[in-house]
């Protein structure tokens, strides 16, 4: 009986130890594999996250600039364009009719057109006509086109379907080579105009320095905007590298 229980007894010693080595041998290796793999799910699934948060952020950045990129691209093909050869002066071909020297310009988006509260209707502008010439851009092609002289409104003013908000800001500039740019603005009693920073400001009047396509002027207004939106040394000289500033 003792020698039954004995060999009994062995048995169950070589099965635990069976046992034993199926854990060191297969199992843990098994586990430790899977203990791996669920990491790296971890990892891709934190660094997917992380990643959509980083693309939400700069998404804004990427805009900005492929925005600017692209209005500077404008402004050169515009002044590339007018460099090229012209049959004589701007609106003074035999018989064509010109300009008079001073010119009013009726500025202001269509009624219909979406616009602030505060910058509805139209402004009337005077300034020389040789002077808008001048500037180069949308109003070179305009006033540089004989074609244009009779297109007046009823009033006798040039027509610019265009915000007049920053419009004062930019004549000067055509005018003066100079003009001051836009700041913050914060709501006055009975003011009918909202709050806005000077990073607002400065994206607005960017895109009007596009639109006229006068490139110092763009170049001016990038550069304050650049400044008052990013104040780490390293990315404005990424930015630099990209000619924006």
């Amino acid at each position: 009986g003792g020698g039954r229980l004995g060999a009994g007894g062995g048995g169950g010693g070589r099965e635990l130890e069976h046992r034993r080595r199926e854990r060191l041998v297969v199992l843990t290796p098994r586990a430790i594999s899977l203990q791996r793999w669920w990491r790296v799910v971890r990892g891709d699934k934190i660094a997917r996250k992380l990643r959509s948060v980083v693309d939400r952020a700069s998404a804004e950045h990427r805009s900005l600039v492929a925005e600017l990129l692209a209005l500077r691209a404008a402004c050169d093909e515009s002044a590339a364009r007018q460099a090229g050869p012209q049959a004589g002066p701007p609106g003074r071909a035999s018989g064509a009719k010109r300009f008079e020297m001073w010119v009013s310009l009726q500025v202001g988006l269509p009624e219909e057109a979406e616009q602030p509260p505060a910058f509805t209707g139209t402004q009337v502008f005077s300034a020389r006509s040789a002077v808008l010439r001048r500037a180069g851009g949308y109003l070179l092609d305009f006033f540089g086109d004989s074609a244009n002289v009779g297109c007046k409104t009823d009033g006798g003013h040039y027509r610019i379907e265009r915000s007049w908000k920053h419009f004062e800001a930019v004549l000067d500039y055509v005018r003066d080579g100079s003009c001051a740019l836009p700041a913050a603005y914060s709501p006055k009693s009975q003011d009918n105009r909202r709050a806005s920073s000077e990073e607002e400001e400065l994206r607005e009047f960017v895109r009007e320095a596009g639109f006229y396509r006068i490139r110092p002027l763009l170049d001016l207004a990038t550069s304050r905007l650049l400044r008052c939106r990013y104040s780490s040394p390293r990315m404005l000289s990424l930015l630099a590298e990209r000619g924006l500033l």
